[in-house]
């Protein structure tokens, strides 16, 4: 903020700052507007602000409207940059004053209803910011602490309280909203992505979980790549095209002499490349050894089990781990090309130039040979477009799986299930009574329950018949989430349009039952029951 003292500093200070820095939002009710009175917005726009606003300074520096809401409004219309403010250092004794006035403001309005969902989200983060810890806030406006801890982060977006006033957004969706703003302060990038969904009108949840799990992927990608960031190689953040002439792999090339390149060279000049960073996903390997597994290799029986004999040819689950591979490739942008001294492979030469030359050309290929060539740098471009389609939707596949692990840890607290609940379970266990013999069936229950599945039977016990009826529809959809995505937590099952891959039969009706529930069908679900093609799925959810 640029603020010009106009007088030593004292207990009021006078000084000039722009209208649009001011923070205006003391009051719980932040719906006033000013619109609503031109005359008032002339009169400042004429002549000014006559009477100077009073504020404090926050411990960040931040100046905080104590008194003249109405006129710091009115320079903002009125097109002002600066206005003169009467500051004083923000004390304990105002600070206590504020939370009794934001807490006194919210229970009254409560009792009135007068305040808006995002009005007091919007208090919520006011309280915190003034020092008071989540439980304490939680206990003074009789509210349940995990909603206070996402009205607070979701009461700093004045974006997300908007949208959750229009019913755009739920709690939940509100606080990603404000979580992915603040990184887009660090972040143009992200900052322009959150402006590309906002404009939307509808679905928006889809896209900022998508970006949410982006963002973590480059942060991952970003510290695998340390090594060789460090050692100059640039970061390429997507696996380029390498049909167009302007990015070119290390088979593209050739050396002086017309051979293959070798694999090291670019660690000879790593300013000159560019390395992409991806990832198959995760990958069992030996503790010991730290060589990688095939799942059929390991006896998933054995897990909790530290006794138990592995069956012959596989190894005990407690000896091996999961983690992440990593795979790096390098890539040469065409602006590099003449300072390594390769050159472009013919293969790849005849693709770049294209039919039209081919009688020009000095490649000294013949016609057929270029046709071959060409044949050749099209299917490794497929290739590479097909592995590109692959990955973009696996990730759509996780952030999906994201979404409806939510959306299924809603509906299964409720006091009910949805209408026709019963019969459904009915007709699909016909079909599908082997759901529950899911490898991973009792893990899916408790991370969606947040309770082991043995405390089942007792809480039916203790429950309504129509509560007992929601437990007894979670071990159904638990288990068919358990049959979705598989012993690894796959996220490619939108290849299900294919039918019975990998033995995840049932899935259509599952998904489907969830939709009719309310559940938002994700690109990449709607592929896996037929509703749309794969390649639609891939159409809807490719990044720029």
């Amino acid at each position: 903020m640029t603020i010009t003292e106009t007088a030593p500093p004292t207990i009021n200070t006078l000084v000039e700052a722009d209208p649009h820095e001011l923070d205006t939002s003391a009051n719980v009710r932040d719906d006033v507007d000013i619109t609503d009175d031109p005359v008032f917005i002339e009169s400042v726009a004429t002549h000014g602000v006559l009477q100077a606003i009073s504020a404090v300074r926050r411990a960040d520096g931040t100046l905080a409207v104590i008194d003249g809401q109405r006129r710091t409004l009115a320079a903002r219309e009125a097109g002002l940059t600066s206005i003169p403010v009467l500051v004083r250092e923000e004390t304990a004794e105002d600070k206590a004053a504020t939370i009794e006035r934001i807490t006194a403001q919210v229970v009254s309005n409560d009792h009135r209803t007068d305040l808006t969902r995002g009005q007091r989200m919007s208090a919520v983060s006011q309280l915190l910011d003034l020092g008071m810890t989540v439980p304490t806030v939680a206990k003074k406006l009789a509210l349940r602490t995990d909603y206070t801890e996402q009205a607070a982060r979701a009461g700093r977006s004045a974006n997300a309280r908007r949208r959750v006033d229009d019913g755009q957004l739920s709690l939940e969706g509100a606080a990603l909203l404000a979580d992915l703003e603040a990184v887009g302060e660090r972040e143009p990038w992200v900052a322009e992505a959150i402006e590309n969904i906002l404009d939307r009108d509808y679905g928006i949840v889809w896209p900022l979980e998508k970006l949410r799990r982006r963002i973590g992927e480059r942060a991952d990608a970003s510290d695998a790549a340390a090594d060789y960031t460090a050692r100059g190689f640039a970061l390429l953040r997507d696996e380029p095209s390498t049909n167009t002439g302007q990015w070119f792999s290390l088979a593209d090339l050739r050396t002086a002499g017309g051979d293959a390149v070798p694999a090291d060279t670019p660690e000879q000049a790593p300013h000159l490349w560019h390395v992409h960073v991806h990832t198959p996903g995760l990958i069992w390997i030996d503790k010991k050894t730290r060589e990688e597994l095939d799942e059929s290799e390991i006896d998933f029986d054995t897990e909790d089990d530290a006794e138990a004999e592995p069956d012959e040819g596989t190894v005990h689950f407690d000896s091996v781990e999961q983690t992440r591979k990593w795979h790096f490739e390098f890539f040469l942008h065409r602006d590099h090309l003449a300072d390594t001294g390769l050159a472009v492979a013919p293969t790849v030469a005849a693709l770049i130039a294209g039919e039209e030359e081919d009688q020009d050309s000095d490649d000294g290929l013949t016609a057929a040979q270029r046709a071959a060539a060409r044949a050749e740098a099209e299917h490794v471009e497929a290739q590479r477009a097909e592995r590109r389609k692959v990955k973009a939707l696996n990730r759509a596949g996780a952030t999906a799986t994201d979404l409806r692990r939510s959306f299924l840890t809603g509906l299964l607290a409720g006091k009910s299930a949805p209408k026709n609940a019963t019969k459904w379970m009915i007709g699909t266990l016909a079909v599908h009574g082997d759901v529950f013999t899911e490898h991973k069936c009792s893990e899916r229950y408790a991370e969606i329950m947040n309770t082991p599945l043995t405390s089942a039977a007792d809480k039916a016990e203790n429950a309504t018949a129509a509560r007992a009826e929601v437990l007894l529809l979670a071990r159904v959809l638990t288990a068919f989430e358990a049959r979705l995505t598989g012993t690894q937590d796959a996220k490619d099952y939108w290849r299900f349009s294919a039918k019975h891959y990998r033995g995840m039969v049932g899935i259509d009706r599952y998904l489907t039952f969830l939709a009719d529930a309310g559940h938002t069908l994700t690109p990449v679900e709607q592929a896996a029951i037929g509703n749309i093609s794969v390649d639609d799925a891939y159409a809807a959810v490719s990044d720029d």
